[in-house]
């Protein structure tokens, strides 16, 4: 009997030894799991870390590149906004290069917006209103292109910087509206808006 009773305190003495190395475990392997998720987690932000650096050196390079397409291009505008004499042969060549690679570097708007005002350059017919607006809203597309997405400028606020009499004069004074309704003012309809000749 006193047999019994000695190997159930040693059995219980053992069980709470069990217990007590159990109940010690648990901070330890929350502390061993917290570490791997750690370490997870640091690798996982660094990756991050590294391929959101990768995609800024992507967007720095395109950028640069947009750069280099534009830049050639709005300094033509300027030249024949200031009345600089050009050989057509050059001025053909530059406007050609441009529409190459503004296909390949340039946004939808930017692309659409030099399609509309090159279509209406080579229309002939174009009132000067309607390729001031035009040539406007392609460097503005630029900006946004260039890194001003949000760009809140207008037609306005830009051809404010090469036209003295912006406000004064009448012709210039419709030159905000939306392109459609500006076309009804002159009674001019874009070429791409156009049916075929059958």
């Amino acid at each position: 009997m006193i047999h019994n009773h000695l190997a159930a305190a040693a059995q219980g003495k053992s069980t709470d030894w069990r217990i007590s190395l159990a109940v010690a475990a648990v901070p330890a392997l929350a502390a061993i799991m917290a570490a791997i998720i750690s370490a997870h987690s640091a690798r996982s932000a660094k990756k991050s870390e590294i391929a959101a650096q990768h995609l800024r050196d992507l967007e720095a390079r395109i950028s640069e590149k947009k750069y280099e397409v534009y830049k050639p291009m709005i300094n033509l505008l300027k030249d024949i906004l200031d009345q600089h004499s050009m050989p057509e042969d050059e001025f053909k060549s530059r406007i050609s290069e441009f529409s190459a690679w503004v296909t390949i570097f340039g946004s939808d708007g930017a692309v659409r917006a030099f399609h509309h005002f090159m279509q209406s350059a080579y229309a002939g017919n174009t009132p000067p209103i309607i390729l001031m607006k035009l040539y406007a809203e392609f460097v503005l597309s630029a900006r946004r292109d260039l890194g001003y997405p949000d760009t809140t400028i207008d037609a306005r606020h830009f051809l404010g910087m090469r036209i003295s009499d912006l406000y004064t004069d009448e012709s210039f004074s419709k030159v905000d509206l939306p392109l459609a309704d500006l076309c009804s003012e002159v009674s001019w309809t874009p070429p791409w808006e156009q049916a075929p000749a059958p």
